[in-house]
């Protein structure tokens, strides 16, 4: 077996998950909201309507993780809170990102710094354990309605929780499904999970709502205008909403009938939007969605009955079945793009990237287009992966083989430019090294905490244009980066 194809299983198998690290940056970047700082949390933190950028768990000190409590909160009634895992274990980034709408539904929300890509799982499982115990002892949680989210490997995380713990009303899982394809399911809980029109995950989490039908899960599938990334913030309201609709349901919170309304007049529109514009596809998926959100809570059998009346057409009956087999085409595709990592050589993928491009610059929106999307991004993730993999190896040969495609697919991307400065400063190539610095600051790369610390530039540290360099970044404004 070949070991650039090693590289790239290794990596995967290794992550278990697509990093986000790789995709592209699309430049889908929010100033970071102010945050409290807490260096250390010895009693419950009374700073409410802001996100508390650290707590520490007080029977864990290692431990920590964000938290943002609704202005409105107090311990004389009980709150649903929402557990976040970011795949970088950036605990605060979720929540500087969905605080807005943690006050306008009531929730606590709080996420852990502990739990990140590449970990086994009992870490993972012990830092959810940690800070999810830290929050009960320090505030009113309402047992009945504990929720999970994550992205990427963090939705594995989410998801992983709900399966093996118990305990949690629901998950929402964006850009990630479950660590088996096929889990055994113990305990029901509600799901919504969310990808990205271009997320090289997208089949996966079309593939898992399908196959949620046989289970006892109520779920839904929201699919967004976006790539691999935490959700934009007027598509994760609906979780929001989904968790709230399912309590409801359930009784363990009242109803709320002016929420119920909301939801609904929303769901109509939608579903007399493409109506109106006799596309009985997105119809279709219309009415599921107004049928999973409102069974229950609203009468409804009028939509039910159009689902069943379009679900039993031709053109759905055809539409479903080559999405099928498109989902599957697509599959092994990417497969056959991680054999020909090792197969192929650059003038080959020079003219395969340049086809693709081709493809998407005639009309982005259509499938095909997108579907070449997600496979630019999904060979962003393979060389990213391949490259680190090599580099942590010793290999540089491989790595700078991984770097020059990576670039090749994902030109934005500073990632790339990073870690060929990483690889020219281990072989003692100063300047390039610097070139290639300045190339990941042109392209948006801010981590000032990254460069400051990473060993690969021990020998620059003292040179003034390194220096310089640190500065220039420093004062860059602060990010937040939805892709990771």
């Amino acid at each position: 077996m070949h070991k650039y194809y090693i590289y790239v299983l290794g990596a995967l198998i290794l992550w278990g998950c697509h990093n986000g690290n790789a995709s592209s940056q699309n430049n889908t970047t929010q100033p970071a909201a102010d945050t409290v700082k807490h260096k250390r949390a010895t009693g419950k933190p009374v700073d409410k309507g802001v996100v508390i950028d650290t707590v520490t768990c007080s029977d864990d000190p290692a431990q920590k993780y964000a938290i943002y409590i609704p202005f409105n909160y107090t311990d004389s009634k009980k709150w649903p809170i929402i557990y976040f895992f970011d795949p970088h274990g950036v605990g605060n980034l979720p929540l500087n990102l969905y605080k807005s709408l943690a006050e306008k539904y009531g929730f606590i929300i709080a996420g852990t710094y502990n739990s990140k890509n590449g970990m086994q799982w009992e870490e993972s499982d012990k830092a959810a354990h940690a800070f999810m115990q830290d929050t009960w002892q320090r505030l009113a949680i309402d047992n009945n309605r504990i929720y999970t989210f994550g992205f990427s490997g963090g939705a594995r995380v989410a998801c992983s929780v709900a399966l093996t713990d118990g305990g949690v009303a629901g998950v929402a899982a964006c850009g990630g499904g479950f660590p088996q394809r096929r889990p055994q399911i113990t305990q029901p809980f509600t799901c919504i999970s969310f990808v990205g029109e271009r997320d090289f995950n997208y089949i996966e989490l079309k593939q898992l709502d399908k196959e949620l039908e046989n289970t006892p899960l109520t779920h839904q599938l929201i699919v967004f205008h976006g790539k691999h990334q935490w959700p934009p913030v007027a598509d994760a309201e609906q979780a929001f909403r989904w968790f709230d609709m399912d309590a409801m349901r359930l009784k363990t919170m009242p109803v709320n009938d002016s929420l119920v309304k909301a939801v609904q007049k929303d769901l109509v529109k939608e579903t007399d939007n493409w109506r109106q514009k006799k596309n009985e596809v997105n119809l279709y998926f219309a009415l599921k969605k107004m049928l999973n959100f409102m069974r229950g809570l609203s009468d409804v059998s009028n939509y039910s009955q159009e689902l069943q009346t379009l679900q039993s057409s031709d053109k759905m009956v055809s539409y479903l079945k080559n999405e099928t087999t498109d989902e599957e085409q697509e599959a092994r595709v990417q497969q056959d793009f991680i054999q020909d990592l090792s197969a192929k050589d650059l003038p080959w993928w020079q003219n395969t990237v340049k086809q693709m491009r081709v493809i998407i610059s005639t009309d982005s929106t259509t499938s095909v287009a997108l579907q070449n999307q997600r496979m630019l991004s999904f060979l962003s993730l393979a060389a990213y992966m391949g490259a680190s993999q090599a580099f942590k190896s010793g290999d540089d040969g491989s790595t700078s083989k991984f770097l020059t495609l990576y670039q090749l697919v994902d030109p934005t991307n500073p990632e790339h430019s990073y870690l060929f400065a990483c690889l020219y400063a281990r072989e003692n190539d100063n300047a390039k090294a610097m070139s290639n610095l300045h190339d990941a600051v042109r392209l948006g790369f801010s981590d000032i905490k990254r460069l400051e610390s990473d060993s690969n530039f021990a020998a620059l540290r003292k040179q003034a244009d390194f220096k310089e360099l640190v500065n220039k970044v420093k004062a860059m404004p602060p990010k937040l980066d939805v892709t990771q």
